[in-house]
């Protein structure tokens, strides 16, 4: 199987530096919603390969499935669908939590999942009614990294690659930035301003997203 190599040319390296301001400006999870409306760089002879593995399949149909309810309105419950159905938000939640996580009593666990997954159903069917992406396309893997792109209009591509274990994905990377170390760092710097574990559940009932 071929993999394609990453463009070096400017065009690239500044799409690169757009997406980091962006992140710095909006919410971590907009800049996701976001990077699947602004096309990346068009194509240059990529060689691609069909989804042969267990992870690659998987990618390839959540990735498509996504974008399909974007393009048909981001509805709520549609979203909740396929998050539920594609991703490990518990796997996730808990990552982001990072070290933080064994001082949640046992009664707050189920707790704190259910608000992570509020806040990220809210800005995916909040920002992914900007999506513009036609199909996905998965370019190659390696182990459980699945790596592909966006296909927009006029032959522009956003690049992802996504993490996957158990049948399930459990992040994924924007020109090479990955958002589950980003929102890890998030939610460090709001339970150390707050002193404790109970600062992220202030936070996530606020309704606020990470900046």
């Amino acid at each position: 199987m071929l993999y394609p190599s990453l463009p070096t040319q400017p065009s690239f390296r500044i799409l690169g530096a757009m997406i980091n301001r962006s992140i710095k400006r909006r919410s971590l999870l907009g800049a996701l919603a976001a990077s699947l409306v602004f096309p990346g760089y068009a194509g240059f002879g990529m060689v691609l390969a069909t989804p042969a593995t267990s992870s690659e399949k998987l990618v390839h149909e959540a990735a498509n499935r996504f974008l399909e309810v974007m393009r048909n309105g981001a509805d709520r419950d549609e979203v909740a669908g396929t998050l539920d159905r594609y991703v490990s938000m518990s796997s996730l939640a808990l990552f982001v939590l990072g070290k933080h996580r064994r001082k949640l009593q046992p009664d707050q666990k189920q707790t704190y999942i259910d608000l992570f997954n509020t806040m990220v159903l809210k800005v995916i069917a909040k920002n992914g009614k900007k999506v513009r992406g036609t199909a996905f396309v998965v370019t190659g893997s390696r182990g459980k990294i699945v790596r592909g792109y966006v296909q927009h209009a006029q032959d522009r591509r956003t690049e992802l690659e996504f993490r996957t274990k158990r049948g399930r994905i459990t992040d994924i990377r924007i020109q090479g930035i990955w958002m589950g170390i980003l929102l890890r760092q998030s939610f460090d710097h709001v339970i150390h301003k707050g002193g404790n574990i109970d600062a992220i559940f202030v936070f996530l009932k606020s309704g606020k997203v990470p900046l």
